[in-house]
């Protein structure tokens, strides 16, 4: 366990360095929260709630998004290519532990970013709920990050990481943008707003929307998101092993 832990901290003092994870993660969900609470009135009614409090989920779920999927995938795949990589696994050291303690870094990272987004813009934009609303959407949009971290993983099987910035790039962006993260779906054009709340991005952010508007989170919201975890987590140990069993071939 003790070798879990290293590893974990290891793994985030690796990666708070990642410029990449500062700027896509944490800087740009911030400033298009400013933006767009700024431009557009931050008291306006959405969905029993208000706009300011509306979009701080919506941003705040996009940033755990791309970092979940962009950062640990690409970070992967650039861990496969270091020559400490093969020596490591030649230490007390099974493979799972390091995909644990891949998952419990981005875990941890994921909820000082939650911190961060949700203390700035509550002072900032004087967003008052009560604690256990706070503390119920917090809980949510960190737990509910699992079906993007499966989805991280299963980036992490493109070959390089212009690839796999691209890919990640190209999924985060089309999923946020369809499931309404960065439009409420009700403005978006007939076809999206059909399609749209079956998208893992928008039943992520619906999870949280409902807290924040003083009701209870859907079973089905639950039930369609844990499939979803089990596509993503399914595909990518299926791809992995292809992959792997591929390599061994053409090596012999």
């Amino acid at each position: 366990m003790s070798a879990l832990f290293n590893t974990t901290w290891i793994e985030m003092k690796r990666l708070s360095r990642n410029k990449y994870f500062i700027v896509f993660s944490i800087i740009m969900p911030f400033v298009f929260y400013a933006v767009y609470t700024t431009t557009n009135n931050a008291e306006m009614g959405i969905s029993g709630t208000k706009w300011k409090g509306y979009f701080l989920v919506s941003m705040t779920c996009f940033s755990l998004m791309s970092s979940s999927v962009s950062t640990l995938g690409i970070q992967m795949i650039y861990d496969k290519k270091q020559p400490w990589m093969n020596w490591l696994f030649t230490q007390p050291l099974q493979r799972w532990k390091y995909f644990a303690a891949r998952i419990m870094t981005q875990m941890v990272l994921n909820l000082l970013v939650i911190l961060f987004m949700f203390v700035i813009a509550a002072q900032w934009k004087n967003i008052e709920l009560p604690m256990t609303t706070w503390m119920g959407i917090v809980l949510w949009i960190w737990l509910a990050i699992l079906p993007f971290l499966a989805l991280g993983t299963w980036v992490s099987v493109v070959e390089n990481t212009e690839s796999a910035a691209a890919v990640a790039n190209f999924s985060t962006l089309g999923l946020a943008l369809l499931g309404g993260l960065w439009m409420p779906l009700q403005e978006m054009p007939a076809l999206v707003q059909i399609i749209g709340p079956w998208l893992p991005s928008n039943l992520y952010a619906e999870g949280a929307w409902s807290l924040l508007a003083g009701d209870a989170i859907k079973w089905s919201t639950s039930a369609v998101l844990s499939l979803y975890f089990l596509l993503f987590l399914t595909g990518s140990v299926m791809t992995h092993h292809h992959f792997k069993k591929t390599t061994y071939l053409s090596d012999t």
